[in-house]
């Protein structure tokens, strides 16, 4: 069984999951699976997913053929996870730094009274131009401070215990705010926490909020 499952749930997102998943492969920390779900992609997006599968063995890669939505698609991807840790990327978003598995790895390793942990954020524009940087709140007192006005993580830059997001339910039945959800049921079962590296570069574009 791998250590870190990796999850990308992905729709019609063929001009940027290249991308995404080259920032997976090039991680130092190799003992990884990749779960990656398309739902139902009407564009090329299967066929540059399935090229990569076919060149790594812990890809693994799912199609539907039905639309099941973000929240059902992340939920799926979660059960078919099989690490003690997930790590989230959305398709459109690459991780920033090839030290970010082991970073956080370790962190939750040395830390097993932590069950979430993100990271800072590059923020950058639809041709990969960074445009801004932030830093969430680091340690759980600070994020508990403020987690219910705003979100204190970006879904991409996050790792988290496989067996406290299955315990509290996975993501809930939102159209919207899936992942603030999670994050907010996580936060019962454990600490929460956001290292000051800048793990992820946050892609805004006008193709919509997520995958």
């Amino acid at each position: 069984m791998p250590t870190i499952s990796v999850i990308i749930v992905t729709y019609n997102r063929a001009k940027y999951i290249g991308a995404a998943i080259d920032s997976i492969v090039g991680q130092t920390f190799s003992d990884w699976e990749l779960v990656i779900i398309d739902d139902a992609s009407t564009d090329n997006t299967a066929e540059v997913v399935a090229k990569y599968a076919a060149l790594d063995s812990r890809i693994k890669f799912r199609r539907e053929n039905i639309n099941l939505g973000i929240t059902k698609a992340r939920n799926l991807a979660l059960r078919l996870a099989q690490g003690k840790y997930i790590a989230v990327l959305d398709s459109d978003d690459v991780w920033a730094d090839s030290d970010k598995l082991k970073k956080q790895y370790t962190f939750l390793e040395n830390n097993t009274d932590h069950v979430l942990v993100g990271g800072a954020v590059i923020v950058i524009n639809e041709n990969g131009q960074e445009t801004g940087r932030y830093k969430n709140p680091a340690i759980d007192t600070a994020i508990r401070a403020g987690i219910l006005l705003r979100n204190p993580f970006l879904h991409s830059s996050i790792m988290f215990r496989r067996d406290a997001a299955v315990s509290c339910g996975g993501y809930g039945e939102y159209t919207v705010g899936e992942d603030y959800d999670l994050f907010l049921k996580m936060g019962q079962l454990g600490k929460l926490a956001n290292t000051d590296d800048y793990l992820v570069k946050y892609r805004k574009h006008d193709l919509g909020v997520t995958w």
